[in-house]
C-alpha cells in the first residue's frame, strides 16, 4: 500500500554476497596473531565489525557498470530460473543442464555490481586476465 509521501521506497529483488564466510578467515588471522592490527586499540573495532558482519547488497539499478553475472532462463513455462555464469555461452549450457532442455528465453539481469564490489574487478579488466600477462604477474 502506498503511503502518499513524495518519495516512497520500492521493494525490489537484490543480489547479496554472504559475508560471514569471508569474515571468518580474516578474524582467525588476527586472533591467531598471524596478522597484527596497528595500533592495537583498533582490534576492538575490527572484531566488532567482523563478528557482526551483515550480508552485502551488491546490486545497483544503474545504467553503467559491470553487469551482475546472472541470467534468467525459461523453458517455455513462464518460470524464470536464475543461472549464475561467466558468459552468456556458459549460461546457456548451465540452463540446459538445469532445465533438461535448451532455454526458450535467456535474459541477463539488468542490475550492475556495487561500485566497491566492481572496483575489485579493475585489475582483471585492465591487466589482461584471464591470460597470464607480464603486467598481471608483476602487480598480482
Amino acid at each position: 500500500e502506498r503511503s502518499g509521501e513524495v518519495i516512497e521506497p520500492l521493494v525490489s529483488s537484490q543480489w547479496f554476497v554472504k559475508a560471514s564466510p569471508l569474515a571468518a578467515p580474516a578474524l582467525e588471522k588476527v586472533r591467531s596473531g598471524e596478522v597484527k592490527i596497528i595500533p592495537e586499540r583498533f582490534e576492538k573495532v575490527y572484531f566488532n565489525w567482523l563478528d557482526n558482519i551483515q550480508d552485502w547488497c551488491i546490486s545497483r539499478q544503474l545504467w553503467w557498470g559491470h553487469r551482475i553475472p546472472v541470467w534468467y532462463a525459461d523453458k517455455g513455462d513462464g518460470k524464470m530460473v536464475p543461472v549464475c555464469a561467466r558468459s552468456e555461452e556458459d549460461a546457456i549450457a548451465k540452463a540446459e543442464e538445469m532445465l533438461g532442455c535448451p532455454p526458450k528465453t535467456l535474459e541477463q539481469d539488468p542490475d550492475v555490481l556495487d561500485t566497491w564490489f566492481s572496483s575489485g574487478l579493475w585489475p582483471f579488466s585492465t591487466l589482461g586476465w584471464p591470460n597470464e600477462t607480464p603486467d598481471l604477474a608483476k602487480f598480482y
